[in-house]
């Protein structure tokens, strides 16, 4: 498996956890990833494997949008700002009202000034500023400009000891959604800490194409590739065809509007790769397809096939 994956980080694990997993499984030593996740966080995780792979993090990635499902407790204060910290109880008159909570979620939306958690992995003076934290001092961390798009709230239960606000954020990259939570535990005057926290989508990757665990060591895998240039109507999706056949390959290869061809394998992760550099080995491709340009990626299979077709 070369380029760029959609995995699926599980909670317990930290980002660099999943990246230890590949490099064992796919005895690659070049692996990284797009946008970490702390190990309270699940969800969307992309990542770049091999040499080529890795370079195109930055270009998938760069300026693309995050969503996020956070679900929130008010009552209480978290020195990590996370249900990871240290958790300190607040005594509550009156809990807020749900109109006066959505009110203030408005003020999160646009560019605002945000500082990052202590516990988290900005530098200070060149060193994270959660190592600093953990040895107890005192450190000064910058508010600097992030951007939220959109902030929507799913649900509020108001309880006599905790209250859970569980809230969709469509935001820029740099937005640390530890740190909103804090601010706006501070903004309602109960406090709050982030419980849960779910990437729901990396740009256009979603989590229904992340890789779990699971899928990968079933092989439940898909490579989804799209050629542009001379492809169409030279026996470009043949080709294709042909390899998917040797290597037990299902999916299909489609021409699409404008003038590309659409190809998805589904197979383990060994079968892939050698479709993937099979399509790739231009001198292999018909005599008159002339490829410009290829745009392609891993990521959990979606409809199943049972066959290889030409659409």
């Amino acid at each position: 498996m070369k380029g760029i994956a959609v995995f699926y980080k599980p909670k317990g694990w930290s980002s660099y956890d999943v990246i230890r997993f590949l490099k064992k499984e796919l005895k690659e030593r070049k692996i990284g990833h797009g946008g970490s996740l702390d190990p309270l966080a699940e969800g969307v995780l992309i990542i770049g494997i091999g040499k080529e792979g890795t370079k195109k993090l930055t270009e998938f990635l760069k300026g693309k949008e995050k969503e996020y499902i956070a679900t929130i407790a008010l009552g209480a204060i978290s020195d990590t700002y996370d249900a990871e910290g240290k958790i300190t109880p607040l005594e509550i008159v009156e809990w807020p009202k749900e109109d006066e909570i959505r009110k203030y979620l408005k003020k999160f939306e646009g560019k605002i000034l945000q500082t990052p958690p202590a516990f988290s992995a900005v530098k200070v003076s060149g060193t994270p500023a959660y190592r600093l934290a953990r040895k107890g001092k005192n450190i000064e961390i910058r508010p600097k400009e992030v951007e939220a798009l959109k902030i929507e709230l799913l649900d509020y239960q108001p309880k006599e000891s905790e209250s859970i606000l569980k809230v969709k954020l469509l935001v820029k990259s740099g937005f640390y959604v530890r740190s909103f939570a804090n601010d706006l535990g501070t903004m309602l005057k109960t406090g709050g800490y982030l419980k849960e926290l779910v990437r729901t989508r990396v740009g256009n990757f979603t989590i229904q194409e992340a890789i779990t665990l699971e899928d990968f060591e079933k092989g439940n895998l898909e490579l989804y590739f799209k050629a542009y240039g001379r492809v169409q109507g030279v026996g470009f999706r043949f080709f294709t065809q042909k390899w998917a056949s040797l290597l037990g390959i299902h999916g299909k290869a489609e021409n699409l509007e404008g003038g590309s061809v659409e190809i998805i394998g589904q197979g383990s992760e060994e079968k892939l790769q050698s479709f993937l550099d099979k399509i790739l080995a231009g001198p292999t491709l018909p005599t008159f397809a002339k490829v410009e340009k290829v745009f392609y990626y891993f990521r959990r299979s979606q409809t199943r096939f049972t066959d290889f077709k030409i659409c």
